[in-house]
């Protein structure tokens, strides 16, 4: 096992650790769980050690609706400010768990057990807690960290193959922000990683996880290099939002777009964008849309990362290293037809 601590959200992070082991790490409190019917399905036994609530699954239960049904349960079960909650899955269930122990009586202590490989790397880490509103993406929320996260691999085993996929759409874009050497290690170990062959995954999450960890370190409230964990994502919600993609997908699709940008603006080399269409087409992540334009600029019309009717846009000057560039609502718009297009011409294999 390894151990990542958090030291100014207060939060470690446990890399490898049994599932099974959680309850050394629980605070002398009652506990109660949350999960998604499909981890109750796969470990029934373990949820109902514990007082559990269980909820839909999918991107599109996260809302208002279900935040009140968990908060009416947790009300019934005789939770109160001095419980835990414990929140079982992938990143909706973290989403949800910990938005609802931030506001349930002004607050509570909540932790995950991570079960997807999308929320293991990127979504139960950090803080970020909320949930969608009227089609919009994250637009409730608080910034409140877990008191810890465990990372069991093994989990990952019960996954179908295409969330395997979605996750390493987020590591791929850890490597393009802040490491190349990842990128590379990604390029030259690919089929072992789609099998999760155990020792290189327990390597590849700690890897992914200490670059978003030494980010929220350095900026636990998204002020400045944070927004770089957003690349491919002002596009990416877009398109996974008007589509039937996974999160991941969708976000191989909005890096793919970004990278071009960054190309047309002088920020990145045409060799550079087939490496990096290469490695998301190796790991059958799509890189174009048949979302319509005029949809995307809507949505973008509507990004909770406007200001002043500019976007905070983030585009790589290389593999490795992501720039944030604050650009013109307007010019997005004008340029995502041209993208789309571009997109469209490179070599599909998904």
């Amino acid at each position: 096992m390894r151990i990542i601590n958090v030291e100014n959200q207060n939060s470690q992070i446990y890399i490898g650790e049994n599932y099974k082991n959680v309850r050394q790490y629980l605070p002398d409190k009652p506990c109660f769980l949350i999960c998604d019917s499909n981890i109750h399905n796969y470990y029934q036994d373990f949820v109902e050690q514990f007082p559990h609530i269980i909820i839909e699954t999918g991107e599109k239960i996260k809302n208002w609706t279900t935040v009140e049904s968990i908060i009416e349960q947790l009300l019934e079960l005789g939770a109160d400010r001095n419980s835990f909650i414990l929140g079982m899955g992938g990143g909706v269930v973290c989403d949800i768990a910990g938005f609802v122990a931030s506001v349930y009586m002004r607050g509570m202590e909540f932790g995950f057990i991570s079960t997807s490989l999308l929320s293991q790397v990127d979504a139960s880490l950090g803080g970020k807690n909320g949930i969608n509103i009227g089609g919009l993406k994250n637009m409730v929320g608080v910034f409140n960290p877990p008191k810890f996260v465990i990372c069991d691999p093994r989990l990952l085993n019960t996954l179908p193959a295409r969330e395997v996929r979605s996750g390493f759409g987020e590591i791929i874009k850890h490597a393009l922000i802040q490491d190349e050497k990842l990128f590379t290690y990604l390029e030259g170990n690919r089929e072992d990683l789609l099998n999760l062959e155990a020792d290189l995954m327990k390597d590849l999450i700690y890897r992914a996880v200490r670059i978003k960890a030494d980010v929220v370190q350095t900026d636990p409230l998204e002020k400045g290099e944070r927004k770089k964990l957003n690349f491919g994502h002002t596009f990416g919600h877009a398109i996974e939002n008007n589509s039937p993609l996974t999160h991941g997908e969708a976000v191989s699709i909005g890096m793919m777009l970004a990278c071009l940008l960054s190309n047309e603006m002088g920020k990145l080399t045409s060799q550079e964008i087939i490496r990096i269409q290469d490695l998301l087409n190796a790991y059958q992540l799509p890189v174009a849309t048949g979302v319509k334009n005029e949809t995307i600029i809507e949505y973008l019309s509507k990004d909770k990362k406007k200001e002043n009717n500019r976007i905070n846009f983030i585009m790589l000057e290389k593999i490795g290293k992501a720039i944030i560039q604050a650009i013109p609502v307007e010019s997005l718009n004008t340029c995502v037809p041209t993208l789309k297009q571009k997109a469209n011409l490179l070599p599909q294999k998904h």
